[in-house]
């Protein structure tokens, strides 16, 4: 980690002396969600340290994928895992990211397809909830109160609004609502037993599952 950081600070300091343009900076990690979050505020910070703000440089997270291991492919772990990061870097400071990797066939570690079947993985259901949120068009506020666990984010548009909601720990949790004055129109869960499954509201949210709620 220290050779990251000395190459990056030595990077960052010539172009800095030197008055090069620095259109974008770009980085990886395999971390889990919360780790990884780190990082990519370091990367902000330290940017930020040597004159690169967001309107100058931008922060582009090119590969990010958190338990990588053959045996964590299609499973709910994983893909709770992806849901988090996603909702994670929506909130953080990070212009760009790109999941290592959507290939059907020759992606050995691609969460989204089975490279056997060709058939989705968990994961993908990760993406078509947070599709939601991007369809709605305009991020708005969200928070979970006393439950640090979980990740959320929350859009709304001129048709409605949704609310994504992931655990990405081994413990089962419980769960109020407040979407103000908007009703439910549907529920979407994905866990171990479920690949986006319509379902009432969850008063709890099993280990490594995620939901995706849409509101009008």
């Amino acid at each position: 980690m220290e050779h990251f950081i000395d190459c990056a600070t030595n990077f960052l300091s010539a172009v800095q002396a030197n008055g090069w343009p620095l259109d974008f900076f770009s980085f990886h990690s395999y971390s889990r969600p919360t780790e990884a979050l780190r990082q990519v505020r370091y990367g902000d910070e330290l940017l930020a340290k040597y004159g690169f703000t967001r309107e100058r440089t931008e922060r582009v997270f090119n590969e990010w994928l958190p338990y990588v291991s053959h045996g964590n492919l299609g499973t709910a772990k994983q893909a709770a895992g992806i849901a988090a990061e996603l909702l994670a870097l929506q909130n953080g400071p990070c212009d760009i990211a790109c999941v290592y990797d959507a290939r059907c066939s020759v992606g050995n570690y691609s969460p989204l397809f089975s490279p056997m079947t060709y058939k989705p993985h968990k994961a993908y259901y990760a993406f078509t909830a947070f599709n939601e949120l991007r369809k709605c068009g305009t991020a708005v506020a969200a928070s979970v109160e006393g439950q640090a666990r979980l990740q959320v984010a929350a859009a709304k548009g001129p048709d409605g609004a949704a609310v994504m909601i992931a655990n990405d720990t081994d413990e089962c949790t419980e769960i109020t609502y407040d979407f103000g004055d908007r009703a439910v129109v549907s529920c979407l869960l994905t866990d171990e037993s479920h690949d986006a499954s319509a379902v009432d509201l969850p008063a709890k949210l099993l280990p490594h599952a995620f939901v995706i709620v849409t509101l009008k």
